[in-house]
């Protein structure tokens, strides 16, 4: 199902392939949502497109209803996060987790990478009984790092991308974990050695897992392509907060609406840049006298 976006998503080749599969909805994502709760019913799995933007605000209430009926839905919102910045603030997707993070019966995901999302997609369908809201990038990026061969998906679990034990960087998607990947970088030629960690989800986080992966480290830095406030970062501090010789942590995010620009110099503007990150982790690290 999809929101008039075919020529942005490259959905052609699969209504071509599958005509009787593909449903064009229409500018009208409350109408969408409500009719893939119905198709639920009838036992089949909509798969939902739109942009990350409009797709959860307009139809947060069939969100909420859908789940509330445990009907297994996939939502796939494309155009996530801050990036790309030409279009402006009403394209710049950096709301949606506070927005649907809360309800029940729906996990919210997001991959680094081309292979992540197809482990996503697949955990979707096959292994997850509930809904799923897949946080989708849209903008191609060539990204530093890879993930570790025989890597699987673990509900509220991630993977260290990079080893560092003076503090760790806990991020999500290709953008923000390529300049959390490069600004560590950055770190070691100023003699701190930092870790960056791939949590995929949005919503849930395994404890244990976090207690045992941040361990030992003077700052946990998380980083959110989204608002500061009920992003990721805030489950993540909420969670260490609680523990015995908890680190100390660093949120970082949006503080403001978002900028328009190129690319490059957004992120520069809202500090989320590898440079501005490895500046803002130094400084948090070091004592004030």
């Amino acid at each position: 199902m999809d929101a008039d976006l075919i020529l942005d998503t490259g959905l052609i080749p699969f209504k071509q392939r599958f005509p009787d599969r593909y449903v064009e909805a229409g500018i009208a994502e409350q109408d969408m949502v409500s009719r893939a709760g119905g198709m639920a019913l009838e036992g089949l799995l909509p798969v939902v497109h739109s942009f990350a933007c409009f797709l959860p605000a307009r139809a947060n209430e069939q969100f909420y209803n859908n789940a509330s009926e445990k009907k297994k839905i996939i939502y796939a919102s494309s155009l996530a996060g801050l990036l790309p910045a030409g279009p402006g603030h009403s394209h710049q997707s950096v709301r949606d987790i506070s927005i649907v993070g809360s309800i029940p019966y729906l996990t919210l995901i997001e991959p680094a990478n081309e292979f992540e999302t197809k482990l996503v997609l697949r955990w979707a369908v096959e292994k997850n009984p509930e809904s799923t809201y897949m946080r989708l990038v849209s903008i191609p990026v060539e990204v530093p790092f890879s993930l570790p061969e025989g890597y699987s998906l673990e509900r509220g679990k991630g993977v260290v991308l990079k080893e560092g034990g003076d503090a760790a960087i806990i991020a999500y998607g290709p953008i923000m974990l390529s300049e959390s990947y490069k600004a560590a970088q950055l770190l070691e030629k100023n003699g701190v050695s930092a870790a960056v960690i791939n949590l995929p989800w949005l919503n849930v986080i395994d404890e244990k897992w976090l207690s045992e992966v941040t361990r030992g480290r003077a700052l946990v830095a998380t980083l959110d392509d989204h608002y500061k406030t009920f992003g990721q970062g805030a489950m993540i501090s909420q969670v260490l907060a609680a523990l015995p010789n908890a680190p100390l942590t660093l949120s970082i995010g949006l503080d403001d609406i978002p900028a328009c620009g190129t690319n490059a110099e957004v992120l520069i503007h809202h500090k989320l840049d590898a440079e501005s990150l490895a500046q803002r982790i130094i400084q948090a690290l070091t004592p004030e006298v």
